[in-house]
């Protein structure tokens, strides 16, 4: 007989007990199934501890530091010709300015290389054991181009003069007109200083056309004096001759060699190859010895200079790795570097930091540390940029 027969037959209400029966018993069955399949609980993971770490304000710049690119008296000096552009590469003792006034100093170079070329021939023949007619002529030749560039450097000179002089008419009547103006109360005494500074050009753009005129003169005069003595002794050959030939050569390219050397310093050349970062002076400008003509630096690898505290420091060593951030959102990413020099001086810091607690008279040491490669080419053309470093110290 089965359950449901049994349940019916004796209680009307068998049914539903005996499959409340049937339930209960499969539900223990599954638990205790369940428990016996379950897997065991798995243990969570320790997190690593954290890498400890040195932290510093910096900033980015090219591994030579900025290079203020000057001259010598630059107080005195004015670009005349500008001929890079900021963001070019430039080559290790590349020309990339001139400096007004170097034409004048080109001419000089000129006419004291020209003077070697007479003293030369002369020398040469002053080594000729008997002058035949040819070389007399020669001789002759030879003076005749010096009067010639006797008179035309006369003329040159002369008209420089002359213009000079007639600027410096101009010049002194202006002045004296402004000062009639100031006298009455009509210009101001900054237009009246600004005449004078003009009169006081045009004076020394005299003096400079007078003091060319009388050094040529005097140069070719010489030269001139020179020629013509040799040609009167063109019929013999005395060692003496040839002692003074060769000694008036030696001068005449020791003349060259300082026109030369005058000349280059006008020539503004780069010590290092590099990037031309700013232009400070352009043309026309006085150049300013703090600032100088250009800003150059090595962007091939960059650098940050981490300002670290004085007490941090012992815990630093070459070659540990760090970790940069950009302070104000120039580039995203982290950058990576090491360690490359420790500084030995301590001083205030001269990054500023964001927070208005920070202490702006704490005293740091100068740390540097070398980018990778990769990320020395993101941050070329961010020097100057204000970053965070992480120095790890493990």
């Amino acid at each position: 007989m089965t359950l449901k027969a049994i349940a019916t037959k004796t209680n009307p209400y068998g049914l539903a007990a005996a499959a409340m029966l049937l339930l209960l018993g499969g539900w223990g069955l599954y638990a205790v199934r369940s428990h016996l399949t379950r897997p065991a609980p798995v243990p969570a993971a320790t997190a690593p501890a954290p890498v400890p770490t040195v932290a510093a304000l910096g900033h980015i710049e090219p591994t030579s530091a900025v290079i203020k690119l000057s001259v010598a008296n630059a107080q005195d000096s004015r670009v005349n010709q500008l001929l890079v552009q900021e963001g070019d590469r430039v080559e290790a003792n590349q020309v990339i300015a001139t400096l007004q006034g170097i034409e004048k100093l080109q001419a000089e170079v000129a006419e004291a290389e020209q003077n070697v070329a007479v003293q030369r021939a002369q020398l040469g023949q002053s080594l000729t054991p008997t002058a035949t007619p040819g070389q007399q002529a020669a001789q002759r030749a030879t003076i005749r181009q010096l009067e010639a560039e006797q008179a035309a450097a006369e003329l040159r000179n002369q008209a420089a003069v002359d213009v000079a002089s007639a600027t410096l008419r101009e010049a002194q009547n202006d002045y004296d007109r402004y000062r009639q103006l100031y006298d009455r109360g009509a210009v101001s005494a900054a237009d009246l200083d600004s005449r004078l500074k003009t009169l006081d050009t045009s004076r020394a753009n005299l003096r400079d056309a007078e003091a060319q005129l009388d050094g040529a003169r005097q140069t070719l005069t010489a030269q001139i004096q020179s020629a013509t003595a040799t040609l009167t002794q063109l019929g013999e050959v005395r060692p003496v001759d040839v002692t003074v030939a060769e000694a008036e050569l030696a001068y005449a390219q020791s003349q060259v060699d300082r026109a030369r050397a005058d000349l280059e310093d006008f020539y503004v050349r780069v010590p290092v190859a590099g990037q031309i970062l700013r232009i400070n002076t352009r043309v026309g400008e006085r150049v300013n010895p703090d600032q100088g003509i250009v800003d150059l630096g090595q962007t091939e690898q960059m650098v940050v200079i981490a300002e670290v505290y004085e007490t941090d420091v012992p815990k630093l060593t070459l070659g540990q790795r760090a970790a940069i951030t950009s302070e104000n959102g120039g580039f995203t990413n982290t950058l990576q570097g090491q360690v490359e020099s420790i500084g030995l001086q301590i001083r205030k810091t001269d990054v500023l930091d964001s927070d208005p607690a920070a202490d702006s008279n704490a005293r740091v040491v100068e740390v540097k540390v070398r980018l990778d490669p990769a990320d020395s080419a993101q941050v070329a053309g961010l020097t100057y940029m204000q970053v965070r470093v992480k120095i790890q110290v493990d």
